[in-house]
């Protein structure tokens, strides 16, 4: 995920913002940090020439809502599966647009609405918005009518002012630092984040004598 050249902190919390949601959305699906981590590194860097910026969060290069599809049509196995993949869709819809939403609320929106209007205008034709746009898209293929893009902008608003305390901390290293990997990032932001739920042991029956 790409931002397009900015001033060095607005940089440093638009990618925080894309590295926070990455981790808090990833821990809704799996109970163990860095097994299943949510990107390999984030950085920002300077554009030779004109002293700005850009940051990239790196992770998987492409999504589709599609999944596999056969003559255009999505296969998949049951509902579930269907499901699954859908709700996964709608978090990597929200990974996009988190980058924007964290840099609007740098700049001082804090209302949700100001906010996500905020985002789109500043990120107008920027690979966030190219890439949330076209996720939203696809959405048609997974489920026969779509949340609202409104919904979503609003879910991802909570997600940076809920999560804001570990997307300051993650940018002020950013700024020191300028590429960090995940576990780096990841003990940056785990004291700003909720608690991990612990794990529930398995139910014991008793032996028969």
């Amino acid at each position: 995920m790409n931002v397009a050249s900015e001033p060095l902190p607005l940089v440093a919390h638009h990618e925080a913002g894309h590295a926070v949601a990455a981790i808090v959305l990833k821990r809704q699906m799996f109970d163990d940090d860095r097994e299943f981590p949510a990107f390999s590194s984030v950085s920002i860097y300077p554009e030779p020439g004109d002293g700005d910026y850009h940051g990239v969060v790196m992770g998987d290069a492409f999504y589709s809502a599609q999944g596999f599809t056969s003559k255009r049509k999505p296969i998949f196995e049951d509902d579930m599966d269907r499901y699954l993949e859908r709700d996964g869709a709608i978090r990597e819809i929200v990974m996009c647009l988190a980058g924007p939403f964290a840099e609007s609320a740098f700049e001082g929106y804090l209302d949700p609405r100001d906010m996500a209007m905020n985002a789109s205008d500043a990120n107008e034709g920027s690979s966030d918005y190219a890439d949330a746009k076209r996720i939203y898209g696809e959405l048609r293929f997974l489920m026969p009518r779509r949340p609202g893009w409104r919904r979503i902008e609003d879910r991802t608003a909570r997600l940076v002012l809920d999560h804001w305390s570990a997307i300051e901390a993650l940018a002020a290293h950013l700024l020191v630092k300028h590429d960090l990997q995940f576990d780096e990032a990841l003990t940056i932001v785990a004291p700003h984040l909720p608690p991990m739920p612990a794990a529930t042991p398995p139910e014991r029956h008793p032996q028969p004598a």
